[in-house]
């Protein structure tokens, strides 16, 4: 309900316990996000003082690979390529969220001012939270490997852009992955986004061999598998993952100077800047700005003389992956289980 109404004094309603709270606060798992924002330091210098303000741009350089046939003899007067270098330009998106609450408003209510500011600042970091998540899924998808050198294991489907896995071996889906992987030159540990069904499958197989004849679990050693429950392919019934190698994924969060610094006061008609540690617990230092004006607040919960503090919190993040030089090649690539 809005402007707290229902929960004031003079109908004594009783306040419910944390524990009967976590229901409404729910939200959705963000593991993209939390494996952005494992590999945060790509740059130096860092790409907080690169990017000074929000209209900079910024970019990071990269040697370029250059493939080429060898020769088969040595000759007195060779000439070879120098190399070169590419550059990876960095996009931030901002994503952001805004609340009110009135000064005067919850004078005659269960809940204290203090109590339902926090409330309102965690509402707003957790639909930032799911924004974020969507976006990273989003950007994932997009950014998957148009080209995959693996021949064996499975069929890669050039229209879907996706590696896919026979039902018949549906038993073996990330130990074909991984194979696919080392068809493509990765080696080591690889890092796995996968949706329901695929992570599903990917949990019975694991625990396989302990109390039965067959033994499935052994294909899961360098495999880091989180379920996303939004990741999908509408092409493929069977579920997908998306592998990468372990690390070659990022996610920048950037906040503006004043917010980090802080400048001005949340309580008057200019305002203020400054920033809070997300209340979730992720580690990402959140920008607020904050203002003050005069209203007239009687018909929602408050007073004819009131002040309504307006608040925005804020987040940049630019996503990157290793970049390569073939402008249709990606370390992400997805594999899809068929399901007939």
């Amino acid at each position: 309900m809005p402007n707290f109404s229902p929960s004031n004094l003079v109908k004594a309603q009783a306040r419910l316990i944390d524990r009967f709270t976590e229901a409404e606060l729910r939200s959705k798992q963000s593991p993209a996000l939390a494996l952005a924002l494992k590999n945060r330091s790509i740059l130096i210098p860092t790409h907080e003082q690169l990017r000074t303000r929000e209209d900079r741009p910024v970019e990071a350089y990269v040697l370029a690979r250059t493939k080429r046939a060898t020769t088969a003899a040595r000759t007195h007067n060779h000439a070879g390529n120098r190399g070169g270098s590419f550059a990876m330009p960095l996009s931030w998106t901002s994503f952001v969220d805004k609340f009110s609450i009135s000064l005067k408003q919850l004078d005659n209510n269960v809940f204290a001012f203090e109590e339902a500011l926090g409330q309102q600042l965690l509402n707003s970091a957790i639909n930032i939270h799911e924004s974020l998540e969507t976006f990273l899924i989003d950007y994932l998808i997009a950014q998957r490997s148009q080209i995959n050198a693996a021949t064996s294991g499975g069929t890669w489907n050039a229209t879907n852009d996706a590696f896919e896995i026979a039902l018949a071996n549906k038993s073996r889906f990330y130990q074909l992955a991984k194979s696919m992987m080392r068809q493509n030159n990765y080696r080591g540990t690889f890092d796995v986004l996968a949706s329901s069904l695929t992570y599903v499958d990917g949990e019975f197989y694991a625990n396989q061999g302990g109390g039965n004849q067959t033994n499935t679990n052994f294909q899961f050693t360098g495999l880091n598998i989180q379920e996303s429950v939004e990741l999908e392919d509408a092409n493929y019934a069977g579920g997908i993952s998306l592998i990468m190698p372990a690390g070659q994924f990022a996610g920048l969060p950037w906040i503006p100077k004043q917010n980090r610094e802080g400048h001005g006061d949340y309580n008057s008609y200019l305002g203020g800047y400054g920033s809070i540690l997300d209340p979730t617990g992720s580690g990402l230092t959140l920008a607020v700005h904050g203002y003050t004006q005069r209203a007239d607040t009687s018909g929602s919960n408050g007073n004819t003389q009131d002040d309504v503090m307006e608040f925005e919190i804020s987040l940049d993040l630019a996503p990157a992956l290793a970049p390569l030089s073939v402008a249709t090649e990606s370390v992400v690539f997805e594999v899809a289980q068929l399901a007939a």
